[in-house]
């Protein structure tokens, strides 16, 4: 069976920013985002195989020796162009088109530490959970 571009591999790639290693995403934070522009926790799977694909097509960067994720030039220019004027749920109509017009996606290995996905997960939920009550709190910001 050929293997077809999914709408989780335009959802990772949404929520994935940074410009470079220095400025590139955690896992935390692509998890936090994802959750935020789609209301739902990504697997480990659909990261696992979303991420390779995007490095194959060279829209994505990625250290995984200090766990950093980024646009390329190249992935910033599709983005850019395709989430003109679109808010934050509009990947969902602007980026699947956008990955299919690529062609196939070349599927790879993305194996990350053990736990580390479940870790991360983990984290974002403390944190947003803490933010939570931090916004229900008489002293908090809310």
């Amino acid at each position: 069976m050929t293997p077809q571009w999914d709408v989780s591999d335009a959802w990772v790639f949404a929520a994935i920013t940074g410009t470079g290693p220095e400025d590139g995403c955690s896992l935390t934070q692509i998890i936090a985002t994802a959750d935020g522009v789609n209301h739902a926790i990504l697997t480990e799977r659909e990261f696992t195989r979303a991420v390779p694909r995007l490095i194959a097509a060279g829209l994505v960067g990625a250290d995984p020796g200090v766990g950093r994720y980024w646009h390329t030039e190249a992935g910033r220019a599709l983005y850019r162009r395709r989430m003109r004027r679109r808010g934050a749920f509009g990947w969902i109509d602007a980026l699947p088109p956008a990955l299919r017009a690529l062609g196939e996606p070349r599927d790879g290995p993305w194996p990350l530490p053990p736990g580390a996905f479940d870790r991360a997960t983990r984290e974002y939920l403390r944190d947003a959970r803490s933010r939570g009550d931090q916004e229900g709190s008489p002293g908090g910001p809310g």
